[in-house]
C-alpha cells in the first residue's frame, strides 16, 4: 500500500515555490502594467521624454490615459489653460507669503509698492520645446524663473519714467500697456503667452498718501462748488424764463382784451350804422303803431282836447 505524500516532501515544496514565483511574476507584471499608464489631468498636456535617446517624443499627450515604458520613458505635465500669478502686499493672496509687492521708484525718487497680477498660459504646440529648454522642470520652476523674475525686473524700469501721481492714477493704463508689451516679448521667447498684466493696487508712503487724500478732497470740493454754481445758474435761468413767460402771458392777455374791445366797438359801430340806415319814417311809424294801445293822449288845461290824426299811422302813410 502506497504512502500519502506529506506536505513537507521536496515535490510539494517545489510546487509551492513554482506557484510563488508565478504569483510574484504576475504581481510584477501587473505593477509594471499599472505603472505604464499615466493619467493626464484636464487642462494639461503630457510631454514624454525618452531616457535612452534623450529626446522628447513628438507631439503632446492629450488629457486622459497615456501609456509609456516606465523603464525608458518619463512624462511631464504642463498646464495649457490660463494661469494667474499674483505679487501683492497681502501674502495670503499671492503665491509667496508675506509682502510680495514690487518696489519701484517714481521719476521724483519716491518709493512706491505695486500689487500686480499676471495671467499667462503655456503655448500648447510649444510645450515640448518648453520641456527641453527647462530640462523637464515643473511648471512652478518655469513660473518662478520667467513670470516672476521678468515681471519684477520689467515693472521698475517702466515705472521709473513716471511721477508718483501718474503711477497712482492718470498714467496707469499707459504703464500697464508698456509693461505688457515687454513681458509679451519675453514670454513668447520662452514658449508662453501673456494673457494680461495689470497693476491692481498702489501702496504709497504715508506722507504721499496724505498729500493725495488732501488733493482728492480739494478736487471734490471744487467739483461740488462747480456743481452748485451750475445749479444756481440753471435756477436763475429758470426764474428768468418763468418771469418772461408770465410777462408774455400778461401782455398777450392785455392785447387780447384790447383786441376784443376794439372788435366789439367796431361791431357796435357797424351795427349802429346799419340801424341808422334802416330807420325810415315808415318804419318809425310802424314801430309806434306796434307800441300804441289805442288810447288817445289826454291833456289837461284849457278845456281843449288835441286831435291826432292816426289815419296815416294806421295806413302806414304820413299826413300831408
Amino acid at each position: 500500500m502506497a504512502r500519502a505524500t506529506s506536505p513537507g516532501t521536496p515535490r510539494t515544496v517545489a510546487r509551492l515555490g513554482t506557484l510563488l514565483v508565478i504569483a510574484l511574476i504576475a504581481i510584477v507584471l501587473l505593477g509594471l502594467t499599472i505603472s505604464a499608464w499615466r493619467s493626464i489631468a484636464p487642462g494639461y498636456v503630457g510631454i514624454v521624454f525618452d531616457k535612452a535617446t534623450h529626446t522628447v517624443t513628438p507631439g503632446a499627450q492629450e488629457p486622459g490615459w497615456a501609456f509609456i515604458n516606465p523603464f525608458s520613458q518619463a512624462i511631464q505635465q504642463y498646464p495649457v489653460t490660463i494661469q494667474t500669478y499674483s505679487m501683492v502686499a497681502k501674502g495670503a493672496e499671492g503665491q509667496t507669503s508675506g509682502d510680495d509687492s514690487i518696489k519701484v521708484q517714481s521719476n521724483e525718487g519716491q518709493q512706491i509698492n505695486l500689487d500686480v497680477v499676471i495671467q499667462y498660459q503655456v503655448i500648447k504646440e510649444e510645450a515640448g520645446l518648453l520641456y527641453q529648454d527647462w530640462g523637464g522642470a515643473e511648471i512652478t520652476v518655469v513660473e518662478d524663473r520667467v513670470v516672476r523674475q521678468y515681471t519684477r525686473s520689467q515693472v521698475p524700469v517702466v515705472a521709473s519714467k513716471y511721477g508718483w501721481e501718474e503711477i497712482t492714477s492718470s498714467k496707469r493704463d499707459a504703464i500697464n500697456q508698456e509693461i505688457s508689451a515687454g513681458l509679451s516679448a519675453e514670454f513668447a521667447k520662452r514658449h508662453m503667452r501673456l494673457v494680461s498684466f495689470a497693476v491692481r493696487e498702489v501702496h504709497l508712503p504715508q506722507s504721499l498718501q496724505t498729500a493725495l487724500d488732501q488733493k482728492i478732497q480739494a478736487q471734490q470740493q471744487a467739483e461740488q462748488q462747480k456743481y452748485q454754481l451750475a445749479q444756481a445758474k440753471i435756477k436763475a435761468e429758470q426764474d428768468v424764463a418763468q418771469a418772461t413767460g408770465q410777462a408774455n402771458a400778461l401782455k398777450a392777455q392785455a392785447e387780447g382784451e384790447a383786441s376784443a374791445t376794439l372788435t366789439r366797438a367796431k361791431a357796435q359801430s357797424e351795427a349802429n350804422k346799419q340801424l341808422a340806415q334802416s330807420l325810415t319814417p315808415a318804419l318809425i311809424q310802424y314801430q309806434q303803431l306796434q307800441r300804441w294801445d289805442g288810447k288817445l293822449p289826454v291833456f289837461s288845461g284849457g278845456g281843449v282836447t288835441p286831435l291826432i290824426d292816426a289815419t296815416s299811422i294806421i295806413s302806414g302813410t304820413s299826413g300831408r
